[in-house]
């Protein structure tokens, strides 16, 4: 690995270097096509925003690792040309590689972390890719650090320097989201420039604010095109991890409204309609993303006109001062017209005292205009199960106006492991079987300690990126690297935020049992944890078939 003409090395860099903008612009176009209210730029620049920012982030990464050490090696020359032939589709050597090259590191002074990784902290549909954005900035750092097959302790160090700084650009704590342009000069990297405008003070992402500026009307869809669209969200539906009680649901739903739409188009009655649902269930059970789906469906059904979704919570609905508030609820509605409107925590809206006279107003006035633009608008409020019952009961006005309630369960271990799993093949890491029995372990120990503060898919994400981080960790004090190596979470790697490793070293070790279901003859097959990823055979029926994972017992 001391030469970059390997072929094998070669190969692990244009995949990573591919990778890169194959996300962002498919990031870009499926924003473009799917979430267009949510953008603040032209829509039609948007996806060349992205193409420019991916270019500027792979120069970012290039330059912050060569210039560790100071000086500029033949491998990482080498690797300089491999990047200018993806930017530029060019291949250059000798006083052309140079000039360009110093080029990419002028370039690389303008560009920031933040704007670079921008729309997937600002976009919300776009937040699922951060762990993708991160491991593709951690390959190509590695990549460049040990192209010469030696790591120096300054390389070192960069290399843990980038891993936080892309973390806190990814993670921020305080951040404004903005989608700030490249700078000057970062056009020549990316062949177009478009730049997303700023509203002035507002947080797109942040809880309280809402997601879109409101929907201009469209020419209607086709007929074709409604049932492609339909399709597509009921697919997105039957893709979801778990919540088939949900499925069941939303299905139930849309084949009601379907329904009364051909009924309605053959000129014969149809029963009233309310389009206003409560979904209730513990954090991170997929509520915004089933309203989402929704909001698709009603669009594509023709019973909203777009579909569109405007999140928001009681900091998006109660203003500071007196007499301010229904002016700001009635806003946000106004955005929300034609399309749904989420309230997460709705049942914050009015406390407990009764004495709430903000929040009592910010509700009358959601009342008044789910009445009166009931065939414009449906309203989801979410949040807490007892909470919201409580909530919707208390009040006669929301109880005769949001007559469907879907409730959320919990994950169960085997399906927070899918979701992991998912998180692993999005992001191109392989999981071993022992590495998924330690996952697997740490879900079912906090799924049995769960309260209802339980994070579900947000504890498996936050699994994911510490696991990541952490094999980020050991891959920076490793000489050499293989594919192998850049690609496989081991279960050194599995790391859970509240547990800490004799904890869940202990869970492994444990006396307990696995076993699966036979998907053909139903019959619960017991295994050993290195069968975890593998394909087995039913013991009954001789069935062969993937598991990813088993449900744990102690017997």
């Amino acid at each position: 690995m001391n030469d970059f003409d390997d072929t094998r090395l070669i190969g692990m860099l244009r995949r990573v270097v591919s990778d890169c903008g194959k996300l962002y612009r498919q990031s870009g176009t499926w924003m473009v096509r799917r979430f267009p209210t949510l953008l603040e730029s032209d829509t039609a620049g948007f996806v060349d925003l992205m193409d420019d920012l991916h270019r500027g982030l792979l120069i970012k990464v290039y330059v912050t690792v060569v210039r560790a050490d100071n000086r500029w090696s033949a491998p990482e020359k080498k690797v300089a040309a491999e990047m200018i032939e993806h930017l530029w589709d060019q291949r250059l050597r000798g006083n052309e590689l140079r000039d360009a090259a110093m080029e990419l590191f002028k370039q690389a002074d303008l560009l920031n972390w933040e704007s670079l990784v921008a729309p997937f902290v600002r976009y919300e549909p776009l937040a699922d890719s951060k762990s993708h954005v991160e491991t593709i900035v951690m390959r190509l750092a590695n990549l460049v650090a040990k192209c010469d097959g030696e790591l120096l302790d300054e390389e070192s160090i960069a290399l843990h320097t980038l891993q936080r700084e892309i973390d806190m650009a990814l993670y921020p704590a305080n951040s404004e989201d903005v989608l700030a342009p490249l700078g000057p000069g970062a056009g020549q990297a990316g062949g177009s420039q478009a730049v997303a405008r700023k509203e002035k003070g507002e947080k797109a992402g942040q809880a309280g604010k809402p997601q879109a500026d409101g929907v201009e009307s469209t020419k209607p869809l086709s007929d074709e095109e409604k049932k492609k669209r339909l399709d597509a969200a009921l697919k997105e539906l039957d893709d979801l991890i778990g919540l088939d009680v949900v499925k069941d649901r939303v299905r139930s739903y849309t084949n009601f409204l379907r329904l009364q739409g051909e009924r309605r188009n053959a000129g014969l009655s149809t029963m009233p309609i309310s389009l206003h649902m409560s979904f209730v269930g513990n954090p991170g059970t997929g509520k915004t993303t089933v309203a989402r789906i929704v909001g698709q469906i009603l669009g594509a059904l023709g019973t909203l006109e777009s579909g569109h979704v405007v999140e928001t919570d009681r900091s998006g609905l109660v203003a500071e001062y007196a007499g301010q508030t229904a002016t700001k609820t009635n806003k946000l509605i106004d955005t929300a017209l034609n399309g749904v409107l989420f309230i997460d925590e709705a049942y914050s809206l009015i406390d407990a005292s009764g004495e709430d006279a903000y929040g009592r107003e910010a509700v009358q006035c959601l009342l008044k205009r789910m009445e009166d633009d009931r065939e414009r608008i449906a309203v989801i409020l979410a949040g807490y199960s007892d909470e919201m019952r409580q909530l919707i009961r208390s009040n006669p006005g929301l109880s005769s106006r949001v007559n469907t309630t879907i409730d959320f369960e919990d994950y169960t271990p085997v399906q927070l492991g899918r979701i992991f799993e998912h998180l692993c093949e999005k992001n191109q890491y392989e999981i071993p079987s022992d590495a998924r029995h330690r996952v697997l372990m740490g879900f079912y120990y906090l799924h049995q300690q769960r309260d209802r503060h339980f994070g579900n898919g947000r504890l498996v994400r936050n699994v994911f990126e510490d696991s990541v981080r952490r094999l980020a960790d050991r891959l920076a004090d490793a000489s050499q690297l293989t594919e192998s190596l850049l690609t496989t979470l081991l279960a050194v790697d599995v790391s859970f935020p509240d547990l800490d490793d004799k904890k869940l070293n202990q869970l492994v070790s444990a006396k307990h049992v696995l076993r699966f279901e036979c998907g053909e003859c139903n019959a619960n097959v017991r295994i050993e944890p290195r069968s975890l990823g593998r394909r087995m055979k039913c013991g009954k029926c001789k069935h062969v078939q993937y598991v990813g994972w088993a449900n744990v017992s102690d017997s």
